[in-house]
């Protein structure tokens, strides 16, 4: 009888072990560091564009020489963007998600975040605008909550923000997404 005990004791122990992480990461903030999944990009012959998902460096620059006879600006899809991704298993109310970045953003340079539900509508989405050096974060609150247990991406990156001619850009590193 006491070897009985002792082996349910045991399982009872191994069993809460296994189990306590899994339960107690529920009601904690998730953290995503790189890698993250690749996310889109865009922009005309005149923009160098690039996002590496290994490192959560992204780039984004242009140079556009205006030539004549135009006049005014091309619409902004002609400006260069890219965008990193990581997906996040909803499990309870998010409250917000906080995307950290270093790097530096000229006056008409942006870092974009936002948090897409899981038929692709946005929830959420916040910018920041340059000219900026240094560290910094973007915080975005959700107009409408995931149903629990979907899955949402956070899409994260860098645009600029028009064709106008320019030479401009920004560089920026991702070094973690929390999601509260």
């Amino acid at each position: 009888m006491r070897k009985s005990f002792v082996a349910l004791l045991a399982a009872l122990v191994v069993v809460g072990v296994v189990l306590a992480p899994a339960a107690s990461g529920r009601g904690k903030k998730s953290t995503y560091e790189p890698p993250y999944k690749a996310g889109p990009s865009g922009g005309d012959e005149f923009n160098y564009v690039s996002a590496d998902p290994e490192t959560g460096e992204v780039t984004v620059l242009r140079a556009f020489p205006g030539i004549p006879p135009v006049v005014g600006c091309e619409p902004e899809p002609s400006a260069g963007w890219a965008m990193l991704r990581a997906p996040h298993q909803v499990h309870k109310r998010i409250t917000k998600v906080t995307v950290a970045f270093e790097g530096q953003l000229d006056p008409y340079a942006w870092v974009t975040a936002g948090v897409r539900g899981a038929n692709g509508e946005w929830l959420g989405v916040e910018k920041f605008q340059g000219p900026h050096t240094g560290a910094g974060e973007v915080v975005v609150r959700l107009n409408e909550q995931p149903k629990r247990h979907s899955k949402v991406t956070v899409e994260f990156g860098l645009q600029l923000g028009d064709a106008c001619p320019q030479a401009g850009g920004a560089s920026a590193t991702f070094p973690s997404i929390i999601v509260e």
